[in-house]
Protein backbone atom coordinates (compact mmCIF):
# COMPACT_ATOMS: atom_id res chain seq x y z
CA UNK A 1 0.00 0.00 0.00
CA UNK A 2 1.12 2.92 -1.07
CA UNK A 3 1.61 5.99 1.18
CA UNK A 4 0.19 9.47 0.35
CA UNK A 5 2.01 12.14 -0.47
CA UNK A 6 3.05 14.21 2.30
CA UNK A 7 2.00 17.65 2.73
CA UNK A 8 4.72 20.04 2.82
CA UNK A 9 4.50 22.16 5.82
CA UNK A 10 4.37 26.20 5.85
CA UNK A 11 8.11 28.04 6.74
CA UNK A 12 8.16 29.05 9.99
CA UNK A 13 9.95 32.00 10.62
CA UNK A 14 11.14 32.58 14.10
CA UNK A 15 12.32 36.09 15.14
CA UNK A 16 11.10 35.86 18.92
CA UNK A 17 14.52 34.92 21.16
CA UNK A 18 16.64 35.36 17.57
CA UNK A 19 16.50 34.48 14.41
CA UNK A 20 15.26 30.54 12.95
CA UNK A 21 14.09 29.28 10.18
CA UNK A 22 12.19 25.82 9.65
CA UNK A 23 11.62 24.59 6.12
CA UNK A 24 9.65 21.09 6.31
CA UNK A 25 10.11 20.73 10.18
CA UNK A 26 13.93 20.93 9.26
CA UNK A 27 16.44 24.00 10.43
CA UNK A 28 17.83 25.97 8.20
CA UNK A 29 20.75 28.06 8.59
CA UNK A 30 20.76 31.06 6.12
CA UNK A 31 23.51 33.81 6.05
CA UNK A 32 23.25 37.45 7.67
CA UNK A 33 22.07 39.33 4.23
CA UNK A 34 19.04 36.61 3.94
CA UNK A 35 18.32 36.90 7.41
CA UNK A 36 17.95 40.82 7.21
CA UNK A 37 15.89 40.77 4.40
CA UNK A 38 13.45 38.28 6.12
CA UNK A 39 13.17 39.80 9.25
CA UNK A 40 12.58 43.13 8.05
CA UNK A 41 10.08 42.26 5.48
CA UNK A 42 8.03 40.40 8.64
CA UNK A 43 8.48 43.57 10.48
CA UNK A 44 8.08 46.32 8.50
CA UNK A 45 4.86 46.79 6.12
CA UNK A 46 4.35 42.86 6.51
CA UNK A 47 2.40 40.95 3.62
CA UNK A 48 0.14 41.65 1.85
CA UNK A 49 1.76 44.91 1.65
CA UNK A 50 4.61 44.76 -0.64
CA UNK A 51 8.44 47.25 -0.25
CA UNK A 52 9.73 48.70 -3.66
CA UNK A 53 13.21 46.81 -4.53
CA UNK A 54 14.88 50.21 -4.98
CA UNK A 55 13.44 51.47 -0.89
CA UNK A 56 14.36 47.98 0.12
CA UNK A 57 18.19 47.92 -0.79
CA UNK A 58 18.31 51.28 0.08
CA UNK A 59 16.64 50.46 3.68
CA UNK A 60 19.36 47.98 3.96
CA UNK A 61 22.26 48.19 2.17
CA UNK A 62 22.99 51.89 3.00
CA UNK A 63 25.97 51.97 0.33
CA UNK A 64 25.71 53.54 -3.35
CA UNK A 65 22.19 52.48 -5.36
CA UNK A 66 24.34 49.83 -8.18
CA UNK A 67 25.60 48.07 -5.05
CA UNK A 68 22.75 47.93 -2.71
CA UNK A 69 20.23 46.81 -5.84
CA UNK A 70 22.95 44.05 -6.68
CA UNK A 71 23.06 43.28 -2.75
CA UNK A 72 19.30 42.71 -3.14
CA UNK A 73 19.18 40.46 -5.69
CA UNK A 74 22.08 38.48 -4.85
CA UNK A 75 19.45 37.71 -1.29
CA UNK A 76 16.45 37.34 -3.12
CA UNK A 77 18.54 34.64 -5.17
CA UNK A 78 19.40 32.96 -2.34
CA UNK A 79 16.41 33.01 -0.47
CA UNK A 80 14.58 31.15 -3.33
CA UNK A 81 16.95 28.70 -3.70
CA UNK A 82 16.29 27.75 -0.10
CA UNK A 83 12.32 27.48 -0.86
CA UNK A 84 10.07 29.10 -3.48
CA UNK A 85 8.02 29.95 -0.46
CA UNK A 86 9.98 32.61 1.46
CA UNK A 87 9.75 35.61 -1.02
CA UNK A 88 7.65 36.97 -4.12
CA UNK A 89 9.57 39.53 -5.80
CA UNK A 90 9.22 41.03 -9.44
CA UNK A 91 10.65 43.69 -11.23
CA UNK A 92 9.64 46.91 -8.81
CA UNK A 93 8.61 45.11 -5.22
CA UNK A 94 9.16 42.83 -2.88
CA UNK A 95 7.21 41.12 -0.02
CA UNK A 96 7.23 38.24 2.57
CA UNK A 97 5.64 35.11 0.86
CA UNK A 98 2.05 34.22 2.04
CA UNK A 99 2.85 30.99 3.15
CA UNK A 100 5.55 31.71 5.27
CA UNK A 101 4.24 31.92 9.43
CA UNK A 102 6.43 34.48 11.61
CA UNK A 103 6.41 34.14 15.66
CA UNK A 104 5.71 37.93 15.67
CA UNK A 105 2.59 37.83 13.81
CA UNK A 106 1.05 35.27 16.08
CA UNK A 107 1.97 36.86 19.06
CA UNK A 108 0.44 40.38 17.78
CA UNK A 109 -3.07 38.25 17.13
CA UNK A 110 -2.43 37.21 20.63
CA UNK A 111 -1.83 40.11 22.38
CA UNK A 112 -5.04 41.50 20.31
CA UNK A 113 -7.60 38.82 21.58
CA UNK A 114 -6.46 39.49 24.75
CA UNK A 115 -7.23 42.98 24.89
CA UNK A 116 -10.01 42.53 23.30
CA UNK A 117 -13.42 43.08 24.82
CA UNK A 118 -14.02 39.37 24.31
CA UNK A 119 -14.72 37.71 27.83
CA UNK A 120 -13.66 34.24 26.29
CA UNK A 121 -9.95 33.20 27.40
CA UNK A 122 -9.02 30.85 24.25
CA UNK A 123 -6.49 28.13 25.76
CA UNK A 124 -4.22 29.27 23.08
CA UNK A 125 -4.02 32.55 24.55
CA UNK A 126 -2.99 31.56 27.82
CA UNK A 127 0.61 30.19 26.52
CA UNK A 128 3.22 32.81 27.39
CA UNK A 129 5.45 31.31 24.29
CA UNK A 130 5.42 34.09 21.91
CA UNK A 131 4.57 36.64 24.39
CA UNK A 132 8.80 36.66 25.70
CA UNK A 133 11.74 36.25 24.29
CA UNK A 134 13.51 39.79 23.03
CA UNK A 135 13.28 40.85 19.30
CA UNK A 136 16.43 39.33 17.16
CA UNK A 137 18.60 39.93 20.28
CA UNK A 138 22.14 40.79 19.23
CA UNK A 139 21.16 43.08 16.37
CA UNK A 140 21.91 46.23 16.00
CA UNK A 141 20.09 46.98 12.94
CA UNK A 142 18.77 50.97 13.26
CA UNK A 143 15.22 50.43 11.22
CA UNK A 144 14.86 47.54 14.44
CA UNK A 145 15.13 49.64 17.49
CA UNK A 146 11.72 51.13 16.26
CA UNK A 147 10.36 47.80 15.90
CA UNK A 148 11.49 46.49 18.90
CA UNK A 149 10.04 48.95 20.97
CA UNK A 150 6.40 48.95 19.67
CA UNK A 151 6.70 45.35 19.94
CA UNK A 152 7.91 45.42 23.46
CA UNK A 153 4.66 47.34 24.82
CA UNK A 154 2.53 44.87 22.73
CA UNK A 155 3.73 42.27 24.65
CA UNK A 156 3.88 43.97 27.63
CA UNK A 157 0.09 45.01 27.22
CA UNK A 158 -0.89 41.49 26.89
CA UNK A 159 0.83 39.85 29.43
CA UNK A 160 -1.11 42.35 32.25
CA UNK A 161 -4.27 41.46 30.23
CA UNK A 162 -3.56 37.85 30.78
CA UNK A 163 -2.55 37.61 34.33
CA UNK A 164 -6.13 40.25 35.12
CA UNK A 165 -7.76 37.67 32.71
CA UNK A 166 -6.37 34.74 34.34
CA UNK A 167 -6.87 35.95 38.02
CA UNK A 168 -10.61 36.31 37.33
CA UNK A 169 -10.94 33.18 36.58
CA UNK A 170 -9.15 31.70 39.90
CA UNK A 171 -6.18 30.12 37.86
CA UNK A 172 -3.79 31.96 40.36
CA UNK A 173 -0.26 30.52 39.41
CA UNK A 174 -1.02 31.16 35.85
CA UNK A 175 -1.65 34.66 36.50
CA UNK A 176 1.70 35.20 38.85
CA UNK A 177 3.68 33.60 35.90
CA UNK A 178 2.44 36.35 33.30
CA UNK A 179 2.59 39.08 35.60
CA UNK A 180 6.06 37.97 36.53
CA UNK A 181 6.82 37.77 32.54
CA UNK A 182 5.59 41.69 32.51
CA UNK A 183 7.53 42.44 35.51
CA UNK A 184 10.85 40.54 33.49
CA UNK A 185 10.05 43.20 30.02
CA UNK A 186 10.15 46.14 32.34
CA UNK A 187 10.93 45.92 35.80
CA UNK A 188 10.43 49.83 36.78
CA UNK A 189 6.77 49.42 35.25
CA UNK A 190 4.16 50.36 37.90
CA UNK A 191 1.31 48.44 36.09
CA UNK A 192 2.93 45.20 35.73
CA UNK A 193 3.36 44.86 39.37
CA UNK A 194 0.38 46.04 40.15
CA UNK A 195 -0.76 42.79 38.03
CA UNK A 196 1.21 40.67 40.36
CA UNK A 197 0.09 42.18 43.45
CA UNK A 198 -3.80 42.25 42.62
CA UNK A 199 -2.91 38.02 41.92
CA UNK A 200 -1.51 38.24 45.43
CA UNK A 201 -4.74 40.19 46.82
CA UNK A 202 -7.27 37.74 45.04
CA UNK A 203 -5.63 34.75 46.44
CA UNK A 204 -6.06 36.12 49.72
CA UNK A 205 -2.31 36.14 50.43
CA UNK A 206 -1.88 40.20 51.70
CA UNK A 207 1.40 39.88 53.49
CA UNK A 208 2.88 38.63 49.64
CA UNK A 209 1.28 41.42 48.19
CA UNK A 210 2.49 43.63 50.94
CA UNK A 211 6.21 42.42 50.24
CA UNK A 212 5.97 42.72 46.62
CA UNK A 213 4.76 46.78 46.82
CA UNK A 214 7.75 46.92 49.44
CA UNK A 215 10.42 45.74 46.69
CA UNK A 216 8.67 47.47 43.98
CA UNK A 217 9.26 50.57 46.06
CA UNK A 218 12.76 49.89 46.84
CA UNK A 219 13.45 49.27 43.51
CA UNK A 220 11.93 52.62 41.90
CA UNK A 221 13.61 54.94 44.50
CA UNK A 222 17.23 53.13 43.45
CA UNK A 223 16.83 53.74 40.23
CA UNK A 224 14.69 56.67 39.48
CA UNK A 225 14.25 58.15 42.92
CA UNK A 226 10.41 58.13 42.98
CA UNK A 227 7.68 56.26 44.57
CA UNK A 228 4.59 54.06 43.70
CA UNK A 229 1.60 56.14 42.87
CA UNK A 230 -0.65 56.90 46.07
CA UNK A 231 -3.39 54.84 44.28
CA UNK A 232 -1.32 51.41 44.48
CA UNK A 233 -0.14 52.08 48.08
CA UNK A 234 -3.25 53.13 48.50
CA UNK A 235 -4.88 49.52 47.55
CA UNK A 236 -2.32 47.42 49.47
CA UNK A 237 -2.38 49.39 52.85
CA UNK A 238 -6.18 49.15 52.66
CA UNK A 239 -6.09 45.46 52.04
CA UNK A 240 -3.25 44.90 54.73
CA UNK A 241 -5.89 46.77 57.41
CA UNK A 242 -8.47 44.76 56.80
CA UNK A 243 -7.16 41.72 57.18
CA UNK A 244 -5.37 42.85 60.20
CA UNK A 245 -8.86 43.75 61.50
CA UNK A 246 -10.52 40.38 60.13
CA UNK A 247 -7.49 38.40 62.51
Amino acid sequence: MTQAPRCPTRPKLSLLGGFGLVLDDVPVTLGIQEQRVLAYLALVRPPPLAHRRADLAERLWPVPAVRSAASLRTALWRLRQADERLVRASRDTVRLHEAVDADVWRCAAQAGRLLSGDQELRPQDTSLAVLRGDLLPGWDEEWLLLERERLGQVRIHALEALAGRLCGLGRYLEAIEAAYAAIGEDPLRESAHAALIEVFLAEGNVAQARRQLERYTALLWAEMALRPSAGLTRRVRGCAEVARAAG
